[in-house]
């Protein structure tokens, strides 16, 4: 069995080799501190509560085996234990006298009085420092090492913040922007002090794919996380970054990587894998004309969709909102796409953006690939555009 745990670069990953014909099974986690806290045992505290309250709902997903028990005893043993850099949930919470650190959703605490109570009395809040990230992981990575001698462990690297990446580089893990600098050199000092532990290098691997490939940042990760400032309902301010996390062909590349690293043993690049001069230059706008825009937009494809969309904030003294309106029964339903094109929204105003919102929610009634949650999710914020736009 393969072990990927860690956030949704693990999960990609792991279905990808899935698909190659691999045991895999996947685990979200929600911070290193969990693990190390209370190593391999789940603290009976949380199980009572969990069993009295429950409060299973409010794991998002990070389960209270995945947060202290990734690899039961009881379950197939390792081949090998794939681990990502994933980025942490904050607040966490830590009991004063047990001294176990875990998360759950602090909406809990509206939800349920009665765990609110228990809360107060035998726990307090807290968010780690992001500066220290690196250090909380080395000794969660030394705990997993430690309970599980002999099975290779594979870290998976993120993408430094290369100034062609721009604008302003966002990946989720908090300070990543700050700490990518110095992250080879503590990767080094791990694989140097831990028996089996490897690093697959993200930086090579999407060297490899930019050189096959079109040289374009907005090609391959064409998703900006937008915060606006507003006043009065007028919107003073904007701030976009692009993500760097979510790049389409990186996890069957990753993949290929891994099955080789399954037979030999070592992590190996090719040539053609390594770091371009060209993304130590600062970034230049790289606009789309209108006619390749609408073709992207209703290519029904995420990327070229979501690559499209973020071409409008390159001009937004134009207002392409009748874009949208042309391509509307075409476009992919994906969030990230959907959080840009709220975004722009806001900044113009249209009523024409409903009928777009009208042809997306038949879409999402469609697309149950991420389950029910999300649809309702994204139902919602589109319903909620919808009126926006109209003046509601």
């Amino acid at each position: 069995m393969l072990y990927f745990l860690g956030n949704c670069q693990a999960d990609f990953l792991s279905r990808s080799m899935e698909a190659r014909g691999h045991a895999c099974t996947y685990r979200v986690l929600a911070s290193p501190l969990t693990y190390t806290s209370s190593p391999d045992v789940i603290p009976a505290s949380l199980v009572e509560l969990d069993k009295e309250m429950d409060i299973s709902n409010y794991f998002h997903g990070r389960e209270l085996n995945h947060q202290f028990m990734p690899i039961g005893p009881n379950e197939p043993a390792p081949k090998a234990i794939i681990l990502s850099l994933f980025h942490e949930n904050t607040p966490l919470f830590i009991h004063n006298e047990e001294e176990y650190v875990f998360y759950m959703a602090p909406a809990i605490l509206n939800d349920k009085p009665e765990v609110m109570s228990w809360a107060q009395d035998n726990c307090r809040m807290f968010k780690p420092n992001p500066v220290t990230y690196l250090d909380r992981f080395g000794e969660m990575l030394a705990r997993l090492r430690q309970a599980h001698t002999g099975i290779p462990i594979v870290i998976l690297a993120r993408l430094s913040h290369f100034s062609a990446f721009g604008p302003d580089p966002f990946s989720y893990l908090d300070s990543w922007g700050t700490m990518w600098p110095k992250a080879e050199a503590v990767f080094s000092a791990w694989t140097t002090a831990l028996d089996d532990v490897h690093v697959l290098d993200m930086n090579r691997v999407f060297g490899g794919i930019w050189a096959d490939s079109i040289k374009r940042i907005e090609s391959h990760c064409p998703f900006f996380k937008i915060k606006l400032e507003e006043e009065n309902d007028q919107i003073v301010g904007l701030h976009a970054q692009r993500d760097v996390e979510h790049i389409g062909p990186m996890p069957d590349r990753l993949a290929d990587k891994l099955t080789d690293f399954l037979k030999t043993g070592t992590v190996q690049y090719n040539d053609t894998e390594t770091v371009p001069p060209e993304w130590r230059r600062q970034w230049k706008p790289s606009p789309l004309d209108e006619s390749k825009m609408l073709e992207k937009l209703a290519s029904g494809a995420n990327y070229q969709g979501a690559e499209a969309v973020a071409g409008f904030f390159l001009n937004l003294q134009r207002d392409y909102t009748d874009l949208l309106v042309l391509a509307k029964e075409r476009m992919a339903v994906c969030h990230m796409t959907l959080h840009m094109i709220k975004a722009y929204g806001r900044i113009h105003r249209n009523p024409a953006l409903a009928e777009w919102c009208d042809a997306h929610i038949e879409a999402a009634r469609q697309f149950t690939a991420n389950g029910p949650l999300y649809q309702q999710a994204y139902i919602e914020r589109l319903e909620s555009m919808k009126k926006h736009a109209l003046g509601k």
